[in-house]
């Protein structure tokens, strides 16, 4: 799924009404079957975004983390290991504390939390926990007990359905929940006499 088709839906409105108030949580843990990455990007857009309506994803920050080149948004990857290496996630801690260059907070995206072993986990666990506030954390997992009790109790979950499921979050139908039921239905090969 790309992130213009993620943006119409459900999860990515929840995302921007918490943004919009100032209330996105500095961690949180993408989980499920659907999008991760997208959602990830969404959320760094969000927290990065100058405009009104965050993540408006036409200002320049928003742009620059669209194109995976914002550098205040690290995805975090070690490419030479199996596992992250705890080099790197000492790396990331380090980096936490050092303010962000143009954006107004430092975002580290984890595009697979499996690579985080238990050893990764407690390293970073005081970052998240008393990081400086302008530090934010990303962390995609299909599901989300991979990562240790402690980091996900200092985590907000974002659980995403599977790409294209009708239902829960589905884009917003804004013409009223009889069209909706009827579009539906229309999907489920149903037919409701109701005009």
């Amino acid at each position: 799924m790309e992130l213009s088709a993620f943006a119409k839906m459900n999860t990515a409105a929840r995302l921007r009404a918490a943004a919009s108030r100032g209330a996105l949580s500095h961690a949180l843990i993408l989980s499920g079957a659907g999008d991760r990455n997208a959602a990830a990007h969404y959320a760094a857009a969000a927290l990065e975004c100058t405009g009104t309506d965050k993540p408006c994803l036409t200002c320049a920050h928003c742009r620059k983390v669209l194109a995976d080149i914002h550098p205040d948004v690290l995805t975090v990857r070690d490419d030479e290991h199996a596992e992250l290496s705890v080099d790197v996630i000492r790396g990331v801690r380090t980096d936490a504390f050092i303010r962000p260059n143009e954006g107004a907070c430092k975002v580290y995206i984890f595009p697979d939390c499996t690579r985080l072993n238990e050893k990764d986990q407690n390293v970073l666990l005081k970052t998240v926990e008393e990081g400086p506030p302008y530090a934010a954390f990303l962390f995609c997992a299909e599901n989300a007990s991979v990562l240790l009790p402690t980091i996900r109790s200092r985590c907000v979950e974002v659980k995403l359905p599977p790409a294209g499921t009708v239902g829960e979050d589905a884009p917003p139908d804004r013409r009223g929940p009889r069209r909706r039921a009827r579009r539906l239905s229309a999907e489920a090969g149903n037919r409701q006499g109701d005009p």
